[in-house]
């Protein structure tokens, strides 16, 4: 394979448009990946090609998938199997116990994590869930007075019942609730029927 050849493959053309496109250089690049400016350069222009290492730390620095950067995929978004627990802003802890879940309870905490996360009504949830330890954490630090007791109590109330009304919010785009107001219609009228076929035997 030719020079220019190896210039336009995938990943060195790749390269070079997510260089240019992010407003970065060779030499940034370089640095902030700890890779010699050399290597990169050869990188962009096909001469070389990164190990499996040094190619998920370019990924990664992108914010890309490796599928998308060697050729394998059009899309950039980098592949779930790839994504790591601060990719997605959350704690080791909490990931290490839903892989224990996972092995020990069939995965049941992930399956409706996985369900509300989903869920276009995810992120007002969490917000609620924000405002909600905040008008708490409040109530600790000022709640001293009556009055300020008072209102920090109805403040609290106030966002613990916001956060029910968005965590049903999102469970409805899951769950239809019944129409208990159908039932209890239908259920008067059968039960209607009945009494009146009741009493007509006993007449």
């Amino acid at each position: 394979m030719g020079v220019q050849e190896k210039y336009n493959d995938a990943f060195p053309t790749r390269l070079r448009k997510l260089i240019d496109d992010r407003g970065t250089t060779i030499t940034a690049v370089s640095k902030e990946l700890g890779i010699s400016r050399q290597a990169v350069s050869q990188y962009a222009d096909g001469t070389a090609q990164p190990n499996v290492d040094k190619l998920v730390s370019i990924a990664k620095f992108f914010g890309v998938s490796s599928d998308y950067l060697v050729g394998l995929s059009n899309y950039e978004q980098r592949s779930t199997g790839e994504l790591t627990a601060a990719d997605m802003g959350i704690a080791d802890e909490a990931a290490q116990q839903l892989a224990e879940d996972k092995r020990d309870h069939a995965g049941v905490s992930g399956m409706y994590l996985s369900m509300l996360a989903k869920s276009p009504q995810f992120s007002s949830f969490a917000f609620a869930i924000s405002d909600y330890i905040g008008a708490v954490d409040r109530a600790h630090k000022w709640g001293n007075t009556l009055s300020g007791i008072y209102e920090e109590r109805k403040n609290v109330r106030i966002k613990r019942f916001l956060l029910s009304e968005a965590l049903f919010d999102v469970l409805n785009d899951w769950i239809e609730p019944p129409d208990f107001s159908t039932k209890e219609i239908i259920a008067r009228a059968k039960e209607g029927k009945n009494n009146a076929l009741n009493q007509k035997k006993d007449d």
